[in-house]
């Protein structure tokens, strides 16, 4: 059973460079070449790949089998419901982000009005926004919650000037969970994890985290860097390892997630903790917390250009995926447009075509509020953390697939166990009100057009 986060590697010089350049015309070369060199050749085998696939499921709909273990006749309704809950803060973000880009290139490059040329978010996909930190902030002159300069200068454990280490940024996680009550990594997971860049040559820097299925060997492939996305991953994908520990008593038929999005969903619930000015004071990567609204509305910015943005990008993919898989869809990369500019507001910098297969070049809030409202937490659901929250979570780990997932949730939250997009709303409200307010008479949404190729 694996986990698996690209970062790094083949990815790292061309991540760096849409992270850091604001040079137009340099990225939209990198985007283009990116996907000649990737999406485009591998065309002919997706769709290949999708035919073995219906064969394979003995049905005309490998989707279907994708969506099964959700255990809903409704799921797909169930699904349009929550983006129609959060589909309108969305298109309020990416109407503030757009405003800060146009200021930042232009009319000519970024309209107004229109839909955001994809290679200028900081991300080679779009799929998250965490990158334009320096041109959405809102209040620059308060606390920076971009830990990084921090993290490379400075030693946690002893104070020295010196990159911090691999181990202490795992460590620093675990201790994180050992004071919510939970597990600590096993000897096992400290003998034979790989948790830096080894001196091969083959090596490739996917973080991957799985259970051995055998007595305390829970395992972790990551090449860890002294960055906070970094230390955000570590304490994502060691929450995997939690919920390893937590129903490895389970019988083998039980030790699952919940359903196959739910390693992901506790992964975001303890990454929500991570970089809350709060607890980045408490582990001594920031020196004092200021408790002001303008600090606490540049954290959330901060939060929302990853969470929020992330949102449509991924449902998209997987109508694309449905449609694809039911034969619906024709022009596979036509399609694909199509879907970013009605979902995520995107088009391409330049012309797409048929003979272009952009798919190729490349799911969690609702358990947070739970765990606030454990831990007698009544402020803002940004700035929990407690034993009773960590006990509250470890009862739902242990359960693995025993029981449906929707009564895992029930029990968790006392209420369905129906998805609720609602709570997310919640923990953004206090952004969501400055960018309103910030908007003035910017437009909202975008204009339709040529999917194909941006205005």
């Amino acid at each position: 059973m694996l986990q698996w986060h690209p970062i790094q590697g083949i990815y790292q010089d061309l991540t760096r460079i849409f992270a850091s350049s604001r040079n137009a015309e340099d990225i939209k070369k990198y985007w283009v070449g990116w996907r000649d060199a990737t999406g485009k050749k591998i065309r002919s085998q997706y769709v290949k790949f999708v035919e073995l696939s219906n064969e394979v499921a003995r049905a005309n709909d490998k989707g279907e089998l994708w969506r099964e273990p959700y255990e809903s006749l409704t799921f797909e309704d169930d699904i349009s419901e929550q983006w129609e809950i959060l589909r309108p803060f969305y298109f309020e973000m990416h109407a503030y982000v757009r405003m800060k880009l146009v200021k930042l290139y232009g009319e000519e490059v970024v309209k107004p009005d229109g839909p955001i040329p994809a290679h200028l978010l900081g991300n080679m996909w779009g799929e998250n926004w965490n990158h334009l930190q320096d041109i959405t902030r809102p209040f620059p002159e308060n606390q920076d919650v971009d830990i990084t300069p921090e993290m490379v200068r400075r030693s946690v454990s002893e104070g020295t000037v010196q990159n911090l280490t691999a181990i202490q940024m795992f460590k620093i996680s675990e201790d994180f969970f050992t004071s919510l009550g939970m597990k600590r990594m096993t000897p096992e997971f400290w003998h034979y994890s790989v948790l830096e860049k080894q001196e091969v040559e083959a090596m490739e820097c996917y973080t991957m985290a799985w259970t051995m299925f055998a007595d305390d060997d829970f395992r972790m492939w990551h090449c860890t860097v002294p960055t906070q996305e970094d230390l955000v991953t570590v304490r994502h994908m060691m929450g995997n390892i939690q919920y390893y520990q937590h129903y490895a008593n389970q019988p083998f038929a039980f030790q699952w997630g919940a359903n196959p999005s739910f390693h992901e969903a506790i992964g975001e619930v303890l990454e929500l903790s991570v970089v809350t000015p709060k607890h980045l004071n408490k582990i001594g990567f920031l020196d004092k917390v200021e408790n002001d609204t303008e600090t606490e509305i540049n954290f959330l910015m901060f939060m929302a250009l990853e969470k929020i943005a992330f949102l449509p990008f991924s449902y998209l993919i997987d109508l694309w995926r449905w449609d694809v898989f039911r034969g619906n869809v024709e022009n596979l990369n036509d399609r694909w447009w199509q879907l970013r500019l009605q979902y995520q507001g995107l088009c391409p910098p330049v012309r797409r075509s048929e003979t272009d297969f952009d798919p190729g070049a490349k799911n969690h809030f609702q358990l947070k509020e739970v765990l606030c409202r454990e831990a007698g937490h009544l402020g803002p659901l940004h700035t929990y953390g407690s034993h009773a929250a960590g006990d509250k979570l470890a009862r739902l780990l242990r359960l693995g697939i025993s029981i449906p997932w929707h009564d895992a949730v029930a029990r968790m939250t006392g209420g369905s166990g129906k998805l609720d997009a609602r709570p997310l709303l919640n923990y953004f409200a206090p952004l969501r009100l400055h960018i309103r307010d910030s908007l003035g008479n910017s437009t909202v949404g975008w204009t339709s057009g040529d999917h194909n190729i941006c205005p």
